[in-house]
């Protein structure tokens, strides 16, 4: 792949990753256990995944099934390169790789059939095939190999063949490899041309390739670099590492990851700029349009990149236009012959042949799209589909105010709003503030288009977001937080606000709240450990309001809290060495480390160390609580259950705790939950994540300890 004016050469064994497909011997296994009655999948012996190259060795026959873009074609020629190197897979070592290429094969076969030759054999087709590529390999060899049934077929691109010669071929591939079974054969092709023929006469051997998997990626990112930089091998591990932590740190990045010629576009992207843009519009513009550059730059045919890239977000347009993922093929024929017009005195005949062979050219070369087996075109991603329709709208000066009304249209009116920041940041922060005061005007839930409009904002890059509109959005959502609107769209408000700065938390001045003094019922009948239940005092105390998030626990990170032992106990500084230890265990996982999340993965030395830190920075006294002081704030003085009263205490029909009953699977902004919080005004007491108190656990502990202040864990380390 080329930038404009430069081409970048690497060699393939230097970049090349395995990709792999679904192992059909672990389905196998698995049904095998299931019928002895075994339950526990970790019994099997095989992987679920497995090396396509690896399974050429161990089955006759595989029929590939992969999207432009996915690795078919680098697959074929690798697999010949180990086989030929003896680097191969055992099992396939002393096998002559044959690659056939049916872009090739097919107008061969076609020569024939117009010379008036019929019945025509594979071996007849394939002895022109490799005269005509000009082959050391010749029809006798391949026939010596066959006969000891040590020939690896390596037949590539049936989508590449057109559809009225196509099933022809596969009819004679077919009776070749009857007559040569134990040889091996891998076919590949992209749906449109794996459907019909070859599926029904291959299809015991059909294999889809996954997409690629995180360690792939970043093994295939590392490679790349290294490759490029030669000797200067150290610079290429630093570039990696950079872009593979920006990867962790992108969650709209996903989307082109996976797909080998993507990836690749995105590994330029980050070799021309040293960073990948956070703004998802940007980065979806920057890794397309360099894409499309790259991949149709034509110095004899100038402005060839730009109609192909206009000619996609027409397409898109259309499709969401439908409110369909599928396009039918007339249909983009017909945009495509209005973005490419005929050429002055073109026969009609040559424009139609020109126009449908530029549609083969675009659809393997930009791995945007693909064609299904019906022959309907599919964008392969929905969200290529979504920014290419917004970039058309915002070219052609389309308002999105016409197409709030739908979900369908959401996440393409947040890439307008978006590549309009990029364009005219003034203008789409207008657009932003109108959304989130509009009413009466959309036909939709407000608090949807609320959200939309917060979601449009925090797309927008922090430096392009008006501080007024800012505070308007989190006024918004704030107001959504603390309303008995559905528990996703509460969640989904209080993750928006965490990522426009969340006014609720303060490092430097946590908010706190006055638990009187008096005393509680504390204990419970239903766990040994928690009886008896009695009335125990305390004194009064301050309770933070909420868990420490991540964004409090940041800056003790920053402040070099994990460097200063003065923070640590001794136990806890000598553990924090021992380990290594030197932020929380899940600080780089964005599952987990939303601002305004609390922070997980600590351990009680962790904890206990950063109240130290806070007491130091504030000039205040902060502490862990000790179970007793966390009981109280959490079920008052009269002995709750739960912090807001029964499980099923009124308002019955809103979920006041994230639980497994809520259905988040996964820890939520602090706050959400405004009905169960407690007396005392503190929230997520019971849910979201655990707490560490001050107490050492001990069994008999609520049995043993003193009717007033007890204080556990403080007073042996006051002793």
């Amino acid at each position: 792949m080329a930038r404009k004016g430069e081409v970048i050469t690497v060699s393939l064994p230097e970049v090349y990753i395995p990709i792999e497909t679904r192992n059909p011997f672990y389905k196998e296994e698995l049904e095998k256990l299931r019928e002895s009655g075994a339950k526990e999948e970790a019994k099997t012996k095989e992987p679920p995944s497995i090396d396509i190259e690896a399974l050429v060795g161990l089955k006759h026959l595989i029929l590939l099934r992969g999207d432009a873009g996915m690795g078919k074609t680098t697959l074929i020629k690798h697999l010949a390169y180990t086989v030929t190197h003896d680097s191969c897979p055992a099992s396939l070592k002393g096998y002559l790789p044959v690659m056939v290429f049916l872009k090739d094969l097919w107008s061969i076969y076609r020569d024939e059939l117009q010379a008036g030759r019929k019945n025509i054999l594979f071996e007849q087709l394939m002895t022109l095939y490799l005269e005509k590529s000009k082959c050391k390999l010749t029809m006798e060899i391949i026939s010596a190999f066959l006969s000891r049934g040590r020939v690896l077929f390596l037949i590539d691109g049936l989508d590449e063949a057109p559809a009225n010669l196509r099933s022809e071929l596969v009819e004679m591939i077919a009776r070749f490899r009857f007559d040569n079974k134990e040889n091996r054969f891998l076919l590949t092709g992209r749906p449109h041309g794996v459907a019909g023929t070859a599926e029904a006469r291959f299809g015991d051997g059909l294999q889809d390739i996954d997409l690629l998997y995180d360690r792939m990626i970043e093994n295939f990112i590392k490679k790349w670099f290294r490759a490029l930089s030669g000797r200067a091998a150290g610079l290429g591990n630093v570039t990696a590492e950079g872009m593979i932590a920006d990867i962790r740190l992108n969650k709209h990045i996903g989307v082109f990851t996976g797909n080998p010629l993507l990836l690749t576009a995105v590994c330029i992207l980050y070799q021309d700029g040293k960073r990948i843009p956070e703004q998802r519009a940007d980065l979806y513009n920057r890794v397309i349009v360099n894409l499309i550059s790259r991949r149709f730059h034509d110095p004899a045919q100038p402005g060839k990149e730009d109609e192909i890239l206009e000619f996609l977000m027409r397409l898109a347009f259309q499709a969401q236009v439908k409110n369909t993922r599928v396009i039918d093929m007339d249909d983009a024929l017909g945009i495509l012959r209005e973005t490419f017009p005929p050429k002055q005195d073109e026969k009609d005949n040559h424009y139609q042949r020109r126009i449908a062979g530029l549609l083969e050219e675009i659809e393997p070369s930009c791995g945007l799209f693909s064609r299904r087996g019906s022959g309907e075109i599919e964008f392969s991603h929905l969200t290529f589909q979504e920014f290419l329709a917004a970039r058309h709208m915002v070219y052609m000066n389309i308002d999105c105010k016409d197409y709030l009304a739908g979900g369908w249209w959401e996440e393409t009116i947040l890439l307008y709003i978006g590549y309009w920041s990029t364009v005219s940041p003034k203008k789409s922060s207008g657009m932003v503030e109108w959304i989130l005061k509009t009413g009466k005007d959309v036909n939709r839930d407000i608090s949807d288009v609320r959200l939309l409009g917060a979601r449009a904002l925090c797309d927008l890059q922090s430096s392009q977001r008006d501080p007024r509109v800012v505070s308007l959005a989190r006024e918004e959502m704030l107001r959504l937080i603390e309303s008995d609107i559905d528990l996703k769209k509460r969640f989904q408000a209080g993750e928006l606000v965490g990522v426009l700065g969340d006014p609720r938390i303060n490092a430097s001045d946590p908010a706190m709240v006055l638990v009187e003094a008096g005393e509680f019922t504390r204990g419970s009948e239903e766990h040994d450990w928690e009886k008896p239940v009695r009335q125990i005092y305390l004194d009064e105390f301050m309770m933070g309001k909420y868990p420490v998030t991540n964004q409090e626990f940041r800056v003790f990170v920053d402040d070099k809290g994990y460097e200063t032992d003065a923070y640590w106990t001794p136990d806890g500084w000598q553990w924090r060495q021992k380990e290594n230890i030197s932020e929380p265990l899940y600080w780089r996982d964005r599952q987990w480390n939303g601002p305004n999340f609390p922070v997980v993965g600590v351990s009680w030395f962790e904890a206990a160390a950063y109240a130290a830190w806070l007491s130091y920075m504030t000039g205040k006294s902060y502490r862990l609580p000790t179970e007793a002081e966390w009981e109280k704030a959490a079920r008052g003085a009269d002995g709750k259950k739960y912090p807001w009263g029964e499980w099923n205490e009124p308002p019955t029909g809103v979920i006041k705790n994230n639980s497994r009953e809520s259905g988040l699977g996964r820890t939520s902004p602090v706050g959400i939950f405004p009905r169960g919080k407690s007396i005392y005004d503190c929230f997520d007491m019971a849910g979201n994540v655990w707490e560490w108190c001050a107490d050492w656990f001990g069994e008999d502990y609520y049995k043993e300890s003193p009717l007033k202040n007890p204080l556990g864990l403080l007073a042996a380390l006051s002793e």
